[in-house]
């Protein structure tokens, strides 16, 4: 397999998101909107107890609000990407329009509401609680009640996939690469712990004079090892979902960011294997797990099955708009 196939290999191609979200844009949104009871109903054909779980994971007030003077139409939120867009172009910016996926992500469930609702949200890597209730992608894990998840962005965020190589035939080693200029702890971790034998970890951007930059290493090399890093760069860690549906092993300090994957819930030494957040303990614990591969399987099954019940497509589409219909809801927006 040649070097681009190779890092092709287990990426989402973004191409195709957007002409699919494009040509889904161009739907009079009549047809989202009469369809709306009939996909909040498509509960009943699901385990009720666990969808109002995860609903009220994601959306963890229960009493009124009202939105701010600043909340958005589906209307407007589709103007103001457009007025991005007519910036981008005036400005002769070669660069993508920043968070473009989070718009096609929002606006398509959205579009399933009256043009009239109105909703505050934020859009990028949000490291801060919210004031009033908002929707964003990612949050503080503690004290985030009005932080009120979607799955944003997911063609970048939500990369599963199918590891063919076994667990035992795996080298005795761990990896990491990325980015290392917008993370304290990443720079931390590279500068401390770049020289142990048993670590392959290395920074890819920005390029510096230091022992620890590496060329760029793709998802399919990397799956050659038993352990995989999952460190946190501003917000969550990206890798975290593609590693765990492999059949490598995460690695990582507590997480304190979460997004649609619940990173909250997720239990030390039962879906990933937890290290202190200075990473001092790291190589003891790999070491050990070296030993202990039965462990390590066992971790790596958990870490499957948590990933498995984000592969039902209508089943999240359900409880995303079930998210967005509570946020209607509780802000005296009923359903007409």
């Amino acid at each position: 397999m040649n070097k681009k196939l190779k890092i092709l290999k287990y990426k989402n191609i973004k191409f195709f998101y957007y002409l699919r979200h494009v040509i889904a844009a161009l739907v009079p949104k009549i047809f989202y909107r009469l369809r709306l009871k009939s996909e909040l109903k498509k509960i009943k054909y699901y385990d009720k107890e666990y969808i109002f779980s995860r609903l009220n994971y994601y959306h963890k007030r229960d009493d009124e609000f009202k939105v701010s003077e600043n909340s958005m139409t589906n209307k407007n939120l589709l103007h103001r990407q457009i007025s991005k867009i007519n910036e981008n172009i005036i400005k002769k910016n070669k660069e993508v329009v920043k968070h473009t996926t989070y718009f096609f992500d929002l606006y398509k469930l959205f579009s399933y509401f009256d043009n009239k609702k109105k909703l505050d949200f934020f859009f990028g890597d949000i490291t801060k609680a919210q004031t009033i209730p908002t929707i964003v992608k990612s949050r503080p894990i503690i004290d985030s009640d009005d932080s009120i998840i979607l799955n944003l962005n997911k063609i970048r965020h939500f990369n599963f996939i199918n590891d063919d190589k076994k667990f035992i035939d795996k080298k005795n080693k761990a990896v990491w690469r990325g980015d290392g200029e917008n993370s304290k702890a990443r720079q931390y971790f590279l500068k401390n712990y770049h020289h142990i034998s048993i670590f392959n970890i290395g920074q890819t951007v920005p390029i510096l004079d230091a022992p620890w930059v590496k060329k760029f290493m793709p998802i399919s090399e990397q799956l050659h090892y038993k352990f995989i890093f999952c460190i946190e760069g501003i917000d969550t860690a990206t890798s975290i979902k593609w590693v765990m549906s492999s059949n490598s092993v995460c690695v990582m300090p507590k997480p304190k960011y979460e997004t649609w994957f619940m990173e909250g819930t997720l239990k030390p030494d039962v879906h990933y294997i937890e290290i202190n957040d200075d990473f001092s303990n790291a190589e003891q614990k790999i070491k050990y797990f070296i030993e202990h591969p039965n462990k390590v399987l066992k971790i790596i099954e958990n870490a499957k099955a948590h990933v498995e019940q984000f592969k039902n497509v209508k089943r999240e589409k359900l409880i995303s708009l079930m998210v967005l219909d509570k946020y209607f809801f509780l802000s005296g927006q009923k359903n007409e």
